[in-house]
């Protein structure tokens, strides 16, 4: 008969680790709330994985009011200790996994128009050489990701097809027309000093499009054929790509609706960039395939970028 092992007993108890990131997140914005955008989770479980790890310790860690947050003595000692204790475990984790993988197959980062000053924030922070940047075509954003050709794509919104994750929405931007600075409606605002025109100013533009490849919703959001108040826009050239339409637009061939970070990114001498009035917001998406296996770097990509466009 076969002796049963004795349990086995450590003297160490298990870190509460997954808590621990919690709380260190928490004591840097002292704000239960802030914390969970930033951990991409409910102020609930926020509160439910502090309350635990209270429990562990065994004393209370933050002192708590209707109107603020603050460290208790016992928390800002741990504070103290586990936050740079927690970063240097972050780096040497990251440093291990881009060790495992072959710098062959980076993380492939789809984006489109430009990459911002976020984006680019985030691309440096990561293990050198393990971030792939992909220009995805203005007119064709999804085919990428949905193809495999990337890990991950940063696309105008809305980005919903079967198939695919939106993990989050970023970087909301005012819209801009570009137009010729010899076009008529570019000489009538520098008269006028304007910097602005109305979106039945606008529909009085030939717009230059993105080709209609992509899904009918992210056509509407983002080559709209009306004005919120139903006047209707017309369309001219399409083209696939963002750098193309404004060539064109150059020329005088028409305008080009984009976001005002995108025009920023994309300053030529030959035109103009005037905002539109009263018409909706552009923003970002960050999107993956659901089908493919996830790239390992893709998890702490993510939870940078969010941490960096949520402030």
């Amino acid at each position: 008969m076969t002796t049963p092992e004795p349990a086995r007993y450590s003297p160490h108890p298990e870190l509460p680790l997954r808590e621990l990131e919690y709380f260190a997140v928490v004591s840097e914005t002292l704000h239960f709330g802030q914390a969970a955008e930033k951990l991409g989770v409910t102020p609930g479980r926020v509160s439910q994985m502090i309350g635990r790890l209270e429990q562990r310790v065994g004393g209370q860690l933050f002192l708590r009011t209707s109107r603020r947050v603050e460290l208790s003595d016992l928390g800002a000692g741990l504070a103290a200790r586990v936050v740079p204790s927690l970063l240097s475990l972050r780096a040497a984790f990251d440093a291990a996994q881009a060790a495992a993988l072959s710098p062959a197959r980076p993380l492939r980062v789809g984006f489109q128009c430009s990459v911002y000053e976020a984006v680019a924030r985030v691309v440096a922070a990561m293990p050198q050489g393990m971030v792939q940047l992909v220009e995805l075509p203005w007119s064709d954003p999804l085919t990428g990701v949905t193809a495999g050709a990337v890990d991950l794509a940063l696309v105008l919104s809305p980005a919903e097809a079967e198939g695919l994750r939106t993990w989050f929405e970023f970087s909301p931007q005012d819209q801009v027309v570009g137009i010729a600075r010899t076009s008529p409606l570019a000489r009538q605002a520098e008269r006028a000093g304007r910097t602005s025109v109305t979106a039945a100013e606008l529909a009085t533009v030939t717009l230059i499009g993105p080709a209609e490849e992509a899904p009918a919703a992210w056509l509407a959001a983002n080559a709209p054929v009306s004005t919120p108040d139903g006047t209707a826009l017309s369309y001219g050239p399409r083209v696939r790509t963002l750098p193309e339409a404004l060539s064109l637009a150059a020329t005088g061939a028409g305008g080009v609706l984009l976001c005002e970070a995108s025009a920023a990114y994309l300053p030529r001498p030959d035109l103009r960039y005037l905002l539109v009035e009263g018409v909706p917001q552009s923003s970002l998406s960050a999107v993956t395939n659901v089908a493919a296996s996830p790239h390992p770097l893709l998890g702490e990509f993510l939870r940078r970028l969010h941490a960096a466009t949520s402030g």
